[in-house]
């Protein structure tokens, strides 16, 4: 496991980014990952905005496997990304809830409470009608 970590981590974010589109693929056919939501949702807090996005779309990953509140228990953690200050690391985690929404809609109310209290207006203006976007395309699964 810390192996697993050490590559999410590394220093090559190409490398860190094809290692997580990896395990991506891999928890569509197996719950091999869903161990690993503890130990992910540490890096929900990494300096790296990289290591930040890659932890919530891994844990986003699990949901279809995630059953008796494994999701739940880092969720409140991981919304808090949804006010990330870079609008980048928003988009992808809102694209990256799409698979929470399908396969865990018990957690739909604090999607839709964290979309609520999301401010927009922090983000330039080029993005805040994106990241609006983002947002309803997410709320239509809901």
């Amino acid at each position: 496991m810390e192996e697993i970590l050490r590559k999410l981590t590394d220093k090559n974010d190409k490398t860190a980014y094809e290692f997580a589109k990896q395990i991506g693929v891999e928890s569509v056919e197996s719950d091999r990952y869903l161990v690993m939501i503890p130990m992910f949702s540490e890096l929900l807090q990494d300096k790296s905005s990289y290591v930040r996005t890659r932890a919530f779309v891994l844990i986003c990953n699990q949901a279809r496997w995630a059953n008796d509140g494994q999701l739940a228990v880092v969720f409140d953690r991981m919304l808090l990304l949804l006010n990330d200050p870079k609008p980048t690391v928003v988009r992808q985690c809102l694209n990256a809830l799409h698979e929470v929404a399908l396969f865990r809609p018990e957690l739909s109310d604090k999607i839709e409470n964290a979309l609520a209290e999301m401010d927009v207006s922090k983000y330039k203006d080029s993005m805040s009608p994106l990241i609006l976007k983002d947002v309803e395309a997410l709320r239509n699964l809901l």
